[in-house]
């Protein structure tokens, strides 16, 4: 209802602008650049009318229904007169292209609506651009029916995807840097350099702009792609657009999933603290009290210190009879009497002992009651997979100048199932010979519930000067759920299981502003971008348990085996992002660009990281059948109190390693210049140098606090997951970073060029504060801890491009890349004996070709397709990580040449659209393939992992059913492909890492827009 009175009110302050006519537009070059201060009005009435701003953009309001003649006009182009009806209250777009008085050829003028989000307007970046790009627009998500960025970018040529995160012309996800509006975002995730795309609704999204050639205006961080998210722009008029989906899974939808206690926030993506712990609440059991401990507790503690003795003196027999003196249990006389002693001893053992105990542990047994006893998994049928958008847009009048806004949400709420899914582990024994160590059958479900919303607005301050401001939040939950079995036969039980829960919220609050400005008097355009997001990743109980069936029929848990643990992890994380642009034209000659750019960027950044690690402990070992799988009693929050035998039944270790603590700062400061020059009308120069010097430290809190130098005997902790002394991770770089594009114009033609483009950079990766830091995490999805690595050094990269490109006039497009990069000290992520970590690789090379084009088939019918074949080599030296003391060795054992971790050999993309303007329909019917790529890496003499190649086939229906609603019917992986990790044996993929096998979607949506 709210909604619905904003838009009443939006219209309603519109009423006097839409009672008139409104023609609007941009007035550009033929090589697409802006022309600012070109003059348009009506050639009847020249007082209608005025110059382009700074964006090339102009308006004139008009009463009439008569048809007037629009000019325009600007020294060195050949004026337009456009003849034109404008009807009452009717805003019409015109844009207009201006042709030299040199080239005397036919006109051409663009009509055009909201054109950001379109494919031609993204198709004439692209043919002007002057480095290689690639692009999805909204236009080409709507045919697909991909509801998310991930989903999206998966159909651009050379992009795959593993999982949220995208791979781009086999290249991994650390050398790909992702933007929201050129602008960065932190990751929000302890294993990667790159945020998950699936954060963002494809519905907020206007396009999506593949850049794969550097450019000294670009950071220099990067070689696979520099990929922006464009969120939505304010449109021309009053725009409304609703959006309902519905989602049916055969697998899911109705069947009985895994789930949890839940809390009553979880639908919208967050948990309201049911799962969480007051962490500074926490008090630890003390089992085993030292004599000085209980003597203190029954009241002695002054005394003994008035004879100098405290908790850390050595304790002796003459202090124990002291005390037994003092508690009237030892007279004094009898003190040497050896006789009494013990008969006082033994008093004391049979009554005061056990009080003292009970005193000292009295309130830390309760502690343990403020962990929820929400173990157990439960099982739900699973409700529709749903999801809701609005937006509304709209440009008004605000002093006399034009405000554009746009704003809107999407939730979404999905579950996917899987009751069959397996995970295997292989391991080399001690001939060297590699088995199956552990074949789990496997049941997984996953709630994922989530929203964002967006807030643009832009101003003209004047004609010159322009702001804008965003606002995006983000939240988003995922509740992860598996039960595991595991056949063994070899000890006193014959079936393992286990029940582990993972729940994860992910918050992000981004802000941008960006101001534009032009000064006529200099002709230098300036641009300034700054982007602050505070963004939490919370891991609220992330808890698992083992239970076993034994040889006499019966489900136990077993205090000695159960491996009962729960873990918390919180990361906070503060990103601001900042450049500055400017733009001067040198040389100036119509129709040709020539421009010196100029600028600086600064980027900042800080994480926090913490995580309590507890182990269910308990004094009676004993076993606990389960009868009717009921397990609630073994963990009932009655055993965490004192009983009457005067034991602890439960109660909570806490790992206090001061690794679990640690921080992490960085910043990057950035200066470049540049020539974007047209010698030619067919021959186009652009290049220069950025200069970035990044500093990046990280390190245990607690030690950084304390000052400790690296490979301090007093950072190693021997209570640890893995026996590792912390060090801190600290990268001091400057890197000067070149770059150069040409672009030569075979056939010179606006709308059918042909072009080839030639590059060469230097680029950089840099390790992420998570890879540096030492910290140890254990994954939930490797099931194995994962640290980091303090002497990782930064990878260098130099890139070569050649690209061709064909358009035609009817369309159609065709272009085919070639790519060669090498790398020095690449980083992977590797299978270690001890654990995942971080490694880097002394030489990589990767080189492939990229084969993409657009076909239209008959007049309706449209196919697109790419393919991209990748071939890349890594040669290292592999080595055996071994730890003394907390102190690391590395042991060569062997010398590998394999692909690059995270390469994929082939992509292929296909999508086949049918579009129908007279029947209000579109069908799109589109294909994904990627070939087997390496997941993880191995250096424990076990086959590598990779990820096995499966065919995606998406159809998608759409009708429109009267003025502004349509009907959108969708298939999701119409085959069910399994998700599928597998050893790489010499026989091929017999022994599966894991595979899921979620089924296939079927989604019905009502969209309504005005």
């Amino acid at each position: 209802m709210k909604y619905f009175l904003l838009t009443l009110l939006m219209a309603a302050s519109t009423f006097s602008l839409q009672a008139q006519g409104t023609v609007r537009g941009k007035v550009s070059d033929s090589n697409g650049e802006t022309i600012i201060g070109a003059t348009v009005l009506l050639k009847t009435q020249p007082n209608k009318g005025g110059f382009t701003d700074l964006d090339g953009n102009y308006s004139i309001v008009h009463n009439d229904s008569m048809p007037i003649v629009i000019q325009v006009s600007f020294v060195s182009y050949l004026t337009i007169e456009e003849t034109i009806t404008l009807r009452k209250g009717e805003v019409l777009i015109k844009n207009f292209t201006l042709k030299t008085r040199e080239n005397e050829i036919k006109l051409v003028e663009i009509t055009a609506e909201a054109v950001k989000n379109k494919d031609y307007y993204l198709e004439n970046i692209k043919k002007k651009s002057s480095t290689s790009i690639d692009y999805i627009s909204s236009e080409t998500m709507k045919k697909t029916g991909d509801n998310n960025v991930t989903a999206a970018v998966a159909r651009v040529s050379g992009v795959s995807t593993n999982g949220s995160f995208i791979t781009v012309r086999g290249i991994g996800d650390r050398y790909l840097k992702t933007n929201i509006n050129g602008l960065r975002i932190p990751t929000l995730d302890p294993f990667t350099n790159n945020i998950k795309l699936d954060l963002f609704p494809a519905s907020l999204v206007d396009n999506i702009i593949i850049t794969k050639t550097a450019s000294p205006d670009l950071p220099g961080d990067w070689a696979g792609a520099y990929l922006s998210v464009e969120t939505k722009d304010y449109p021309e008029k009053l725009s409304v657009n609703i959006e309902t989906n519905f989602g049916y899974n055969a697998q899911t939808t109705g069947k009985e999933i895994l789930s949890s206690q839940r809390s009553a926030t979880d639908w919208l993506g967050f948990d309201n603290g049911f799962r969480n712990v007051n962490h500074d609440e926490y008090l630890p059991v003390n089992i085993n009290p030292t004599s000085y401990q209980e003597m203190a507790a029954l009241g002695l503690e002054s005394y003994f210190n008035s004879l100098g003795v405290n908790a850390s003196s050595a304790w002796n027999e003459t202090y124990f009879k002291l005390g037994l003196v003092q508690l009237g249990l030892l007279d004094k006389a009898r003190f040497n009497d050896q006789s009494s002693y013990f008969a006082a001893r033994d008093q004391y053992n049979q009554s005061l002992k056990p009080e003292a105990f009970s005193i000292i542990n009295r309130v830390p047994s309760e502690s343990g009651k403020k962990f929820p006893n929400n173990w157990d998994l439960e099982k739900r049928k699973a409700p529709i997979n749903f999801s809701q958008g609005f937006s509304i847009g709209n440009q008004l009048t605000l002093f006399g100048r034009p405000l554009g806004f746009v704003a809107g949400y999407r939730y979404s709420s999905s579950f996917l199932n899987d009751p069959s899914s397996i995970a295997q582990r292989a391991a080399v024994d001690a001939n060297g010979l590699t088995s199956i160590a552990f074949d789990y059958g496997q049941h997984v479900s996953r709630e994922t519930n989530g929203w964002s919303g967006l807030v643009n607005l832009a101003y003209k301050v004047t004609p010159n000067h322009s702001i804008s401001i965003m606002f995006m939040p983000n939240f988003t939950g995922n509740n992860n759920l598996r039960r595991d079995s595991l056949r063994d036969d070899s000890g006193s039980y014959i079936d393992i299981f286990s029940k582990t829960q993972f729940y994860e919220e992910r918050k992000q609050l981004v802000y941008q502003a960006k101001t534009e400005h032009y000064f006529p008097a200099v002709k230098i355009k300036a641009e300034l971008q700054s982007s602050y997001t505070k963004g939490e990743s919370s891991v609220p109980d992330f808890k698992g348990y083992n239970y076993f069936y034994n040889n006499d029929s019966l489900f136990e848990l077993d205090r000695t085996y159960s491996n009962t643990s729960r873990f918390y992890r919180y990361l906070n994380e503060e990103l601001f992002d900042s450049r500055l642009a400017f733009e001067l034209p040198i040389f100036s000659k119509p129709g040709l660009s020539r421009k010196l750019k100029f600028g600086g960027a600064f980027q900042s950044n800080n994480k926090d990281n913490q995580q309590y690690n507890y182990l269910l402990s308990y004094t009676v070992p004993t076993k606990y059948i389960i009868e009717n799988g009921d397990v609630s009693p073994f963990f009932s929050l009655d055993n965490f109190s004192i009983n009457s035998d005067n034991k602890i039944v439960s109660y909570y270790q806490r790992d206090e390693n001061p690794g679990n603590r640690s921080i992490g700062r960085s910043s990057i400061v950035a200066a470049y210049g540049m020539l974007d020059y047209n010698i030619t009308p067919q021959l186009r120069v652009s290049g220069g140098l950025r200069i970035e010097h990044a500093k990046i430290y990280t390190d245990v809190f607690l030690y950084d606090s304390l000052g400790y130098a690296p490979n301090d005997g007093r950072r190693f902790f021997p209570g640890g997951i893995i026996a590792l002394a912390p060090n801190p991770g600290d990268l001091d770089n400057v890197s000067i970073l070149p770059s150069i594009n040409v672009i030569f114009k075979i056939v010179d033609d606006e709308i059918a060029p042909k072009n080839i483009r030639l590059n060469f950079s230097k680029s950089v990766a840099r390790p992420s504060m998570r890879e540096l830091s030492e910290i140890i995490v254990f994954d939930y999805e490797l099931r194995a801890p994962v640290f980091g690595n303090s002497d990782l050094k930064m990878v260098d990269i130099n890139n070569y491009d050649i690209r061709f490109e064909s358009y035609f006039r009817k369309g159609d497009n065709v272009s085919l890349s070639l790519f060669y990069k090498d790398f020095k000290n690449h980083i992977e992520l590797v299978n270690s004996n001890i654990g995942f970590s971080w490694q880097n690789v002394d030489q990589s090379r990767a080189m492939g070709i990229e084969i993409e084009g657009k076909k239209k088939i008959i007049n309706k019918l449209e196919f697109r397709a790419n393919v991209t074949f990748t071939n890349s080599l890594s040669d290292f030296v592999q080595n055996r990580l071994e730890l003394n003391n907390g102190e690391k060795t590395y042991i060569p054992f062997d010398t590998v040449s394999r692909a690059m971790f995270g390469q994929a050999p082939y992509v292929i993309n296909g999508i086949l659209s049918y579009s129908s303007d007279s029947l209000g329909l579109t069908a799109t019917i589109s294909y994904n393939r990627q070939g087997p790529r390496l997941s993880i890496a191995s250096i424990d003499g076990t086959p590598d992992i990779y990820e096995i190649s499966r065919n995606l086939v998406d159809f998608k229906l759409s009708k429109s059913i009267g003025k502004g609603f349509s009907v959108t019917f969708i298939i999701k992986d119409l085959l069910n492909s399994p998700i599928r990790r597998s050893y790489k044996y010499a026989d091929g993929w017999s022994v599966d890492y894991d595979r899921y096998t979620y089924g296939t979607n079927y989604q019905l949506g009502f969209n309504y827009k005005f």
